[in-house]
């Protein structure tokens, strides 16, 4: 299952250097990224015209993409300009050019426009708009820390976006660590869905030890007192969890005196692989001393929710509700499935 005329987030933006391509995957399908010297992305398919080999096995100089087998060279545009091998008196074969996918890049990452038509010839129709992911900090603002980091689950993308954004299971999935919190009955206090995007909600308890762990590792680098209490509400906070097609999660934990937020790019590998490309935000303990920490605690949120997920049948999820008997708490999953049954009836969900 595909959603097809839609933005799908598939890379950091920090693994495209400018020196040398990269890959990723995109529903089974390899591509090839490199940036340019003025700094943008080019996404094209990671295979050279000529025997096949992997352009992101290749090199980069002067703005040109060079296959690393026989030094195909090809422009930002697509089109090869020198064959090495080539004749001073040949012309360049017609076919000697590579297909691409519209790409941009926003808040870390790379995005590309995956059409039916999958990877086109340059000049092709225009994309739309990239999806208005926020609210996040902007690149480089002192007052976040940042952390990135991936896991694969074997599970279909669809089925991962609709758990990040069903805390209903937080009491019990995530019950070692800030699900223990949580009341077994943990429903949003407002909801509601656009053409492209799902969005609740939810009253959070605070999760005490959070900051907790993290000032233990610095109390002994600084030697601090480890008796000493600092005063802390107790007051809950708010947790906003939002959605945007075709593979964006955003969950926001909102308290008075800090906030985390999690951005996750939910990429389709292949149809039983999602490689879930997350970036962490906190605004506290911004020192990289607390960064160990806060990246332990995403990799067990994220292993825990992938024990249950990997786990779900069928392996996409039931559109038509013939399967799943979903409640009126499960409010994010009935409007993402309404969303995506309205693309099917469209043809861009096949």
């Amino acid at each position: 299952m595909q959603l097809f005329n839609s933005w799908y987030a598939i890379a950091f933006s920090s693994e495209v250097e400018q020196n040398k391509p990269t890959s990723a995957v995109i529903h089974g399908q390899r591509l090839a990224l490199w940036r340019t010297s003025n700094g943008d992305v080019i996404a094209t398919q990671d295979r050279c015209p000529h025997k096949g080999a992997s352009l992101s096995s290749g090199t980069v100089d002067c703005d040109r993409l060079i296959c690393g087998y026989h030094g195909w060279r090809f422009k930002a545009d697509g089109h090869c300009d020198l064959i090495p091998a080539q004749t001073s008196t040949g012309s360049l074969p017609r076919r000697a050019q590579l297909h691409q996918l519209p790409c941009q890049e926003s808040q870390g990452f790379v995005w590309v426009w995956w059409s039916k038509e999958g990877l086109t010839l340059p000049g092709d129709a225009e994309p739309s708009p990239l999806p208005d992911v926020g609210p996040l900090p902007t690149a480089g603002d002192s007052g976040w820390r940042v952390l990135e980091g991936q896991v694969d689950w074997k599970a279909h993308y669809l089925r991962v976006l609709e758990a990040f954004s069903d805390l209903t299971h937080a009491p019990f999935v995530h019950s070692g660590s800030f699900g223990a919190m949580a009341p077994d009955q943990l429903l949003p206090e407002e909801h509601w869905s656009t053409e492209e995007s799902v969005y609740e909600r939810v009253l959070a308890p605070r999760d005490k030890k959070y900051r907790a762990d993290q000032g233990r590792g610095l109390r002994s680098w600084f030697n601090l007192d480890s008796s000493a209490k600092r005063e802390e509400s107790d007051d809950g906070g708010v947790q906003h969890i939002q959605l945007w097609l075709a593979n964006i999660s955003l969950v926001r934990v909102v308290f008075g005196d800090f906030q985390i937020s999690l951005l996750t790019a939910h990429v389709p590998i292949a149809e039983g692989l999602t490689r879930n490309l997350w970036r962490h935000y906190r605004s506290f303990l911004k020192t990289p001393l607390a960064d160990g920490n806060a990246r332990g605690r995403v990799d067990r949120f994220m292993a825990e929710d992938q024990r249950m997920v990997e786990t779900l049948v069928p392996v996409t999820p039931d559109l038509d509700g013939r399967g799943d008997l979903l409640l009126g708490s499960d409010v994010s999953t009935i409007n993402l499935r309404k969303l995506l049954r309205e693309k099917r009836s469209k043809g861009q969900l096949v």
